[in-house]
């Protein structure tokens, strides 16, 4: 699954460390800058509460040169860096339109579980003597609504755009080339294990976003996407998955809002009959297998995993 690679493992994920640190730092600084001649060329006063409570537009672009610093270019640079090309990001052949017809369709037929598994977590306390762990996550979750429930609450069609792009497309790109693309491969060459590298990578792309109470949704996500990589061996695939998850979500938002629905009624969670829950993962687990089928045909029928 995993080539074997000139530079150490360790060396790599040193190096993608630092890139997405360094480069975090440097687009929330340009963001700023940009913020800071926006303001000047209108008249306007430019502060600190600005930075921290912009319009939607400028939270719109904070988010996008956040993606862009922390994932997109950390990813690009590793790639074209170490020189590995096809090999963080693979694209061994064309993907059928049918393999993405499976993809959407398992993730539509996943939802309603999904809600279910996110209404759980949510609900989950720590012990008391974690009380100040859990007011911590509480905070991070709190700040994180705030930053969203500002941008994705949009009823108009230049907004709702703007929010597919921002909050759907390149995080798509970004996070996959950067967790599945680069981090996969990295910590590949650590694990001779393909199962324990997706879930480590998967629980790692769900901390790394902060949101406690929607740990468990985004970790089986980061798996889910882990396994399209790892059949398909095509990272358009997992990207797709990715955009499907986002924009979803996105789409929804701006019929709530185009409806006066403000974002509490988005997230309110209703209890469906237990056979939509079951009825949904057996469909999820059908389009699955059909897309690891169709992945096999690809690879002249053999496990793409022993490859």
């Amino acid at each position: 699954m995993f080539p074997e690679q000139t530079t150490s493992p360790f060396q790599s994920l040193l190096r993608l460390i630092l890139m997405i640190i360094g480069f975090t730092f440097v687009s929330q600084v340009f963001y700023i800058i940009l913020l800071f001649f926006y303001y000047k060329m209108t008249g306007q006063v430019f502060s600190i509460g600005v930075i921290m409570n912009g319009t939607a537009n400028e939270m719109r672009l904070l988010l996008l040169m956040s993606s862009l610093g922390s994932f997109v270019i950390p990813a690009y640079l590793m790639n074209m860096y170490e020189g590995y090309g096809i090999k963080y990001f693979q694209y061994s052949y064309r993907p059928k339109m049918t393999q993405f017809a499976y993809v959407f369709f398992a993730m539509l037929a996943f939802m309603p579980l999904m809600s279910l598994i996110g209404h759980w977590n949510e609900s989950l306390k720590l012990p008391e003597n974690m009380r100040s762990v859990q007011l911590w996550m509480e905070q991070s979750e709190k700040d994180s609504g705030d930053l969203v429930r500002g941008i994705i609450m949009e009823s108009s069609i230049v907004g709702f755009l703007f929010n597919i792009i921002v909050l759907a497309l390149i995080p798509a790109i970004g996070e996959e080339l950067l967790f599945r693309g680069v981090l996969q491969n990295i910590v590949g060459r650590w694990l001779g294990n393909p199962h324990l590298i997706i879930w480590i990578v998967a629980i790692i792309f769900s901390a790394i976003h902060l949101q406690f109470f929607g740990f468990i949704p985004r970790m089986l996500l980061g798996a889910f996407f882990g396994y399209l990589y790892l059949w398909s061996k095509n990272i358009l695939l997992p990207i797709f998955g990715h955009f499907v998850n986002n924009a979803g979500a996105t789409v929804m938002s701006f019929y709530y809002a185009r409806q006066g629905k403000n974002y509490d009624e988005l997230n309110a969670f209703e209890l469906q009959s237990w056979w939509i829950y079951l009825v949904g993962f057996i469909f999820t687990l059908i389009f699955v297998f059909l897309f690891y089928r169709s992945t096999q045909k690809e690879n002249n029928g053999e496990r793409l995993e022993k490859n």
